[in-house]
């Protein structure tokens, strides 16, 4: 879902959105699936880097 999101948001590709999500959790130390989740719940998160 949180893919789904940034895809549509940003117009991203699976893989770019899949990046974005590894990078954001790799830069806030948070486990990948914790950073996903809290994109679904509250649809806010750091843009992806491209």
């Amino acid at each position: 879902m949180a893919m789904g999101i940034l895809m549509e948001r940003y117009g991203l590709t699976a893989e770019q959105a899949f990046d974005g999500l590894r990078d954001l959790s790799q830069r806030r130390n948070v486990k990948l699936r914790e950073v996903a989740e809290q994109l679904v719940f509250t649809g806010e998160a750091d843009r992806p880097r491209p």
